[in-house]
C-alpha cells in the first residue's frame, strides 16, 4: 500500500508494511525521549512526517489502510499516563491530521509534491505543517484535558508543544523523504563527494555546538546554535533539495539526540548561570556591577526554543533550495529555448538558402532551355555551312581557308559544349538507383574520358579494386556523367604526363558505403581554389566553363553520397566519392 513511499516496488506488500511499521516505531521511540510528563507531548513527533509521506506517495484507494495502520501503531507508542480509549482517540487524530494534510496538498498544490518549487514548500509548510496540525492539536489536547490526563492550567503549554511537535515532524522528515524519493540519480561523482563532505562538516560542527562543555557558559546566547545556517545556505546553493534536506535532517537529528541526552541549550536552564548586570554610580562616581541570577526557563519554554530552532532551520533551507531550484530550472529552460531558437534560425537560414538556390536553378533552367533553343539552331546552321564549304564540288579549300574553317568548327563545338553543360547543370537530378557493380560504371567513365582527351603515352592508369564488393545503389547514366567529369579533370591536370590511380573499396568509416578514389599527380590546387571548386562557373582554365564539378556534386549528393577533395600544389589531387551500397538502408529516399 505504501510501495512508492518506501521506494520498494518489488517487495511484497507485507514486507513494505513491516518496514513502515518498523520506521514508525523507531521514530516514535525517539519522539518519546523528548516528551515531558507535564506536557505529555513530544518536541518533535517524526512519525507525523512519515505518515504524510506515505499518503502522498500512495494512491488514494490505499489511504484507509495507511490510516488504520497508523492508529494501530499508536497503541504500541502510547503514553504511560493515557488510557486505551484516550490513546485510540489521539492516534485517530494523528491519522486524520496526515489525511487532511495530504488531501489539501493534492487538492491545492498538485498530485506530486517534489519540493522543486516554492509553491510546493509553501504548501507543505502552511497546509500540512500548519493548518492540519493546528486543527488536530486543538482536538487532541482537548481530549487529553477532558480525560483528566492533564489540567486546564497546562492546556496552552501542552497545546503549543503538541502542535509544534507534529509540525516539526512534518517539516523535518517529510521533505527529506520527498526529496530523496529518486535518490541521487543523475548526480556526478564530484557532487556526491561534495554532499558527503558537507554532511561530515555540518554534523561535526553541530555536535561541537551542542556537546562541547567549553560552550556551556555561552548556551544562554541561543543564536550560537544558528552557526549551522551557513551550511544550509551552501547546501541550497550547491546541492538542491536533496542536499538541503539531508543537511537540515542531520542538524535536527544531532540537536534532538543531544537534547534527549541532556546536553545543549535546549535541555537545561542555562540562563540561571549568567548574571544580570546593572550599573549604579558609587559615592566616588565609579560604576559598580550588581549581579542577580536570571529566571530559568521551564520545560515548555526550552522545548519551544528547540522547536523554533528546528522550524527556522528547516523552513529557511527548504524555501531557499526551492527558490534557487526554480531559478536554475528557469535558466535551463531559457537556455534550451535559446538553443531551440538558434536551431530554428539555422534551419530557416538553410531553408532560405535552399529556396534561393532552387529559384536560381529554376531561372538557370529557363535560361538554359531558351539558350539551347536560340543558340543550337544557329550553331547547327553554322556547322552545316562549314561542312558544305569543305565539300563544295570541284573546289578544294586553300590552306588559309581550311584554317579559318577549323576555327569556326572549334568555336561551334565549344559553344555546343557550353549549352550541353548548362542543360546538364540546370536539369533536376532525380536518380533511379539500381543495384549494380560500381567497377563497371567507373571503367566506362574512365574509357570515355581517355577517348575524349586523346591518347597520351606519358599517362599511366593504375586500377585497384577490393574483392567481394557488394553492388552499389546507383543511377549508371548519371554517375557515368559525374565520373567522366572527374576523370577528365584529372587527365587535364597532367598535360606533361603522370599517374592516374583509381581505387574502389569499402569505406572504412562507414562499411555500408563504397568509396571511389581518383588520384592524379598533376599540378594540384591551392587551399583557396579547393574552397571554390564546387561553385558554379568557377574555373582556373582559360577555356573552361566551371560547371563540371558542380554537376558532379549535384549528382553524387542526389545519390545520398559525399564528395571530398584533397590537394597539394605541385603534388596532385585526390577526389573521393562515397556512395551507398546494397547493404545499407535501401528504403531511404534519394535526394532530388
Amino acid at each position: 500500500m505504501v510501495q512508492d513511499a518506501l521506494i520498494l516496488p518489488r517487495w511484497h506488500p507485507g514486507a513494505r508494511l513491516a518496514l513502515f511499521a518498523s520506521l514508525y516505531l523507531g521514530l516514535a521511540s525517539l519522539g518519546r525521549e523528548l516528551t515531558t510528563s507535564s506536557e505529555q507531548s513530544s518536541a518533535v513527533w517524526l512519525p507525523s512526517g512519515l505518515v504524510l509521506f506515505a499518503l502522498l506517495m500512495s494512491p488514494a484507494r490505499h489511504w484507509p489502510a495507511v490510516a488504520l495502520t497508523t492508529v494501530a501503531l499508536g497503541f504500541l507508542t502510547q503514553h504511560s499516563d493515557r488510557s486505551g480509549v484516550l490513546t485510540l482517540l489521539v492516534s485517530t487524530c494523528g491519522a486524520l491530521e496526515a489525511l487532511v494534510g495530504a488531501a489539501l496538498l493534492r487538492r491545492l498544490v498538485g498530485p506530486r509534491v517534489e519540493l522543486h518549487r516554492v509553491r510546493d514548500v509553501l504548501g507543505l509548510v502552511t497546509l500540512s505543517a500548519g493548518l492540519s496540525t493546528l486543527a488536530t492539536a486543538f482536538v487532541a489536547v482537548s481530549l487529553i484535558v477532558l480525560s483528566g490526563a492533564s489540567s486546564w492550567q497546562l492546556y496552552w503549554p501542552t497545546w503549543w508543544v503538541f502542535w509544534l511537535g507534529d509540525a516539526m515532524g512534518v517539516l523535518v522528515l517529510a521533505p527529506l523523504l520527498l526529496a530523496w524519493t529518486h535518490g541521487l540519480k543523475g548526480w556526478e561523482h564530484r557532487r556526491r563527494w561534495e554532499l558527503g563532505a558537507t554532511l561530515l562538516v555540518v554534523g561535526t560542527a553541530t555536535h561541537v555546538v551542542f556537546r562541547s562543555q567549553a560552550l556551556e557558559p555561552w548556551w544562554a546566547l541561543h543564536p550560537l546554535v544558528y552557526l549551522s545556517l551557513p551550511f544550509i545556505l551552501w547546501a541550497a546553493l550547491r546541492l538542491e533539495a536533496a542536499g538541503t534536506t539531508a543537511v537540515t535532517a542531520l542538524i535536527s537529528t544531532v540537536a534532538l539526540w543531544h537534547t534527549a541526552q541532556g546536553h545543549g541549550p535546549f535541555s537545561r536552564p542555562a540562563l540561571q548561570h549568567l548574571p544580570r548586570v546593572a550599573r549604579a554610580p558609587g559615592p566616588q562616581h565609579h560604576e559598580q556591577e550588581l549581579s542577580a541570577p536570571s529566571p530559568a526557563p521551564g520545560p515548555s519554554q526550552r522545548l519551544a526554543l528547540l522547536q523554533l530552532f528546528l522550524g527556522a532551520v528547516n523552513i529557511s533551507g527548504l524555501l531557499l533550495a526551492a527558490a534557487l531550484g526554480e531559478r536554475r530550472r528557469a535558466q535551463l529552460e531559457v537556455s534550451a529555448l535559446n538553443q531551440e531558437l538558434r536551431h530554428s534560425l539555422e534551419v530557416l537560414a538553410r531553408t532560405q538558402s535552399e529556396l534561393l538556390a532552387r529559384e536560381r536553378m529554376a531561372a538557370l533552367g529557363e535560361l538554359s532551355a531558351t539558350l539551347a533553343h536560340e543558340v543550337r539552331n544557329p550553331l547547327g546552321a553554322i556547322a552545316n555551312c562549314v561542312s558544305a564549304l569543305r565539300h563544295l564540288p570541284g573546289r578544294r579549300p586553300e590552306p588559309q581557308e581550311e584554317a579559318l574553317l577549323d576555327i569556326i568548327d572549334e568555336e561551334v563545338q565549344r559553344l555546343d559544349q557550353l549549352v550541353r553543360e548548362l542543360l546538364d547543370f540546370a536539369r533536376p537530378v532525380r536518380p533511379r538507383p539500381r543495384p549494380q557493380p560500381l567497377e563497371a560504371v567507373v571503367e566506362g567513365a574512365l574509357c570515355a574520358a581517355l577517348r575524349s582527351q586523346g591518347p597520351n603515352p606519358r599517362i599511366t592508369v593504375l586500377r585497384e579494386v577490393e574483392p567481394a564488393l557488394p553492388p552499389a545503389l546507383v543511377d549508371a547514366p548519371l554517375l557515368h556523367l559525374a565520373f567522366t567529369n572527374l576523370f577528365t579533370n584529372a587527365l587535364q591536370a597532367m598535360p606533361d604526363g603522370g599517374a592516374l590511380q583509381v581505387r574502389i573499396a569499402r569505406d572504412e568509416r562507414a562499411p555500408q558505403q563504397l568509396q571511389l578514389s581518383i588520384s592524379d599527380t598533376g599540378r594540384g590546387m591551392s587551399p583557396e581554389v579547393q574552397r571554390r571548386i564546387f561553385e558554379p562557373f568557377f574555373t582556373t582554365r582559360a577555356n573552361g566553363i566551371g560547371l563540371g564539378l558542380p554537376i558532379v556534386l549535384r549528382i553524387v549528393e542526389g545519390h545520398l553520397g559525399q564528395v571530398e577533395v584533397r590537394s597539394t600544389e605541385g603534388r596532385g589531387t585526390t577526389f573521393t566519392v562515397r556512395l551507398p551500397c546494397t547493404e545499407s538502408a535501401t528504403e531511404q529516399p534519394l535526394a532530388s
